[in-house]
């Protein structure tokens, strides 16, 4: 039910062995755009809102989901207004 969501290069976070647990793989997050898990959750949010006609995205955090947030938010803007440069008009 969700679109396609607009990708920053999400989701390739190479699988890294844990030490603490032999055989066991994670992860690494670090690989995402901005660097945090919360970009698999917020790029299809973002794309949802700009499909729907919302111009204003929200989130409460001080943290990676405020960055993950800014950062999609300004490419799905940009997209939208026909700009491939990064820029989100205020």
């Amino acid at each position: 039910m969700l679109p396609a969501p607009d990708s920053l290069g999400e989701g390739g976070a190479p699988p890294a062995p844990l030490r603490h647990l032999p055989g066991g793989r994670s992860n690494d997050e670090r690989a995402n755009p901005t660097g945090s898990f919360k970009d698999r959750v917020t790029s299809p949010a973002v794309s949802w809102a700009r499909d729907r006609g919302f111009g204003t995205v929200a989130v409460a955090s001080t943290g990676h989901a405020a960055v993950s947030t800014a950062a999609y938010a300004a490419a799905a803007w940009a997209v939208r207004h026909g700009r491939g440069d990064g820029y989100a008009p205020s």
